[in-house]
């Protein structure tokens, strides 16, 4: 296994033998010339950028056989965490990160200062990348497992430690607390993030926090999580800070569920809940609601019904016409008719929707 100097970086498909391929230098390592390579895990790829060193071994090229030893060409394993830096790890010859340097202070290079000589350039890390010099990486906790990217994301597979900023002679604690809380330090957790809303600098811990985080996808089995919603829900609906069994909570500041095809089912238990800046509602008490105003008006609309009729040869006790009600009594008849069609549209449709 050699230690190589990432030089250059396939990502076009024209050469489908050449796709993901780097080039890497020894020449830092002390071997000498160059090499290509390939990513040895083609199923989890993590695309290095210029100047970062990767580990690079020796295995089978797609032509080999099983009696073709000499059939093998160079992979490459990882990028190695030589700043550990989440953004980039690159190590450009002329601009590098160090303790001591007479050309800056110790306590510049010791929170990841740039240390450059005089003839140093701004390093080319390729096209396309950005490189964000503020961006800190995630709060380990003992046996956490941790994915991040390179600008912000990440997934945890965590649990809820308990007493995180104790030391002892096995474990230094941790800088920050998580955001959650359990009575049961076991219970899993498992959190998406996408952007993260708080920075403490290069190479500084954060902890996923669902309010200031861009987006998130919070799965919880014992946690309490202190999301802050935007509207409050009514007074039956426990507040999502203080519920303790498993949720799911999505949180951005856009959400659309969108079906191509077919359509959004919602179903719960005990019920559905929406809350607006204006409206907080159950959709199970509204729609009670709407039957029981629907039943009102059938009731008035029977009565209008049978009165419609009765204009129209309603006369006066001297056996005269009463011709204000006789000219109504066709718009009341022609009106209940209509009511009387829509009210049937309207209980056949609560009709199925009620259980």
């Amino acid at each position: 296994m050699n230690l190589g100097t990432v030089e250059n970086v396939v990502l076009d498909d024209t050469n489908g033998e050449e796709l993901y391929k780097v080039s890497v230098s020894y020449t830092n390592s002390g071997l000498g010339g160059s090499t290509e390579c390939y990513p040895l895990d083609i199923t989890c790829k993590r695309i290095p950028v210029i100047g970062e060193q990767v580990l690079v071994i020796p295995a089978s090229r797609a032509d080999a056989a099983a009696n073709r030893k000499a059939s093998l060409r160079s992979y490459y394993l990882c990028t190695v965490g030589i700043q550990s830096n989440i953004n980039h790890n690159a190590l450009p010859r002329l601009n590098v990160l160090t303790s001591v340097s007479p050309l800056g202070s110790s306590e510049k290079a010791s929170v990841g200062a740039t240390i450059q000589s005089p003839l140093s350039k701004p390093h080319k890390f390729g096209n396309g990348f950005v490189e964000l010099k503020n961006l800190s990486q995630l709060q380990p906790y003992i046996g956490d497992v941790i994915f991040e990217g390179r600008f912000g994301q990440s997934i945890r597979f965590g649990y809820t430690p308990q007493n995180t900023k104790r030391s002892d002679n096995l474990v230094s604690g941790a800088t920050i607390e998580p955001t959650w809380t359990s009575g049961k330090p076991e219970a899993p957790i498992t959190i998406i993030r996408n952007g993260a809303g708080v920075s403490r600098g290069y190479n500084k811990f954060v902890i996923e926090d669902i309010n200031k985080d861009e987006s998130s996808i919070w799965l919880s089995s014992q946690q309490k999580i202190g999301l802050k919603a935007s509207n409050k829900f009514n007074i039956s609906v426990t507040p999502v800070n203080q519920y303790t069994k498993p949720q799911l909570i999505l949180n951005s500041d856009r959400l659309i569920l969108n079906s191509k095809t077919d359509g959004v089912l919602l179903s719960g238990a005990k019920g559905v809940y929406i809350s607006t800046p204006n409206w907080k509602t159950d959709m199970d008490k509204m729609f009670t609601q709407i039957d029981e105003l629907k039943k009102q008006v059938q009731e008035i609309n029977n009565v209008l019904i049978k009165l419609g009729p009765a204009l129209q040869t309603a006369i006066t006790p001297l056996g005269a016409p009463i011709g204000s009600l006789v000219a109504v009594a066709p718009s009341i008849i022609s009106s209940t008719a209509k009511i009387t069609g829509q009210l049937v549209k309207i209980t056949t449709e609560l009709q199925l929707m009620k259980n």
